[in-house]
């Protein structure tokens, strides 16, 4: 029974310092990891690199996620919530009403910038402040994004 009590211990206080550790990426950090998504989509394709997005734990860093959209809203990749690949995210809205993919798509279409959203993180179901690096991919109608937490 003491072993039970110490594992479960344990691993809150993994839990715990696990999510401290993923609030505390910075903005450099995700402009980072937006580059090297759009460099490996670059690479493989956007067929090879939406798998890779969807699967890979590189993508899943100090609890920043990638994601792949066309420029229509349809998510090709989240590395944050599985449920939102395949469907349109376009008309999507904010707890505060603000139409962020729309922004998301208009700011990745000039080129990249920042766009920030309230989220319902989907693990722990709390409303976060969010900030989104996005960059367009060149030569396709994709964009990448990486998110962080403000």
């Amino acid at each position: 029974m003491k072993i039970s009590t110490r594992i479960v211990t344990a691993l809150v206080g993994l839990v715990i310092a696990g999510a401290a550790w993923a609030q505390g990426a910075t903005r450099a950090e995700a402009q980072a990891q937006v580059a090297a998504a759009v460099n490996h989509v670059s690479k493989v394709g956007v067929e090879k690199a939406t798998q890779d997005f969807n699967s890979g734990a590189e993508w899943k860093t100090k609890g920043m996620n990638v994601i792949l959209n066309n420029k229509d809203g349809l998510v090709l990749a989240s590395s944050l919530n599985e449920r939102l690949v395949g469907k349109n995210t376009l008309e999507m809205k904010d707890p505060t009403g603000k139409a962020f993919v729309k922004e998301m798509v208009a700011t990745a279409t000039k080129g990249e910038g920042w766009v920030d959203y309230q989220f319902i993180n989907p693990t722990s179901k709390k409303l976060e402040e969010r900030s989104m690096f996005v960059r367009r991919v060149p030569g396709t109608d994709t964009f990448v994004g990486v998110a962080i937490t403000k």
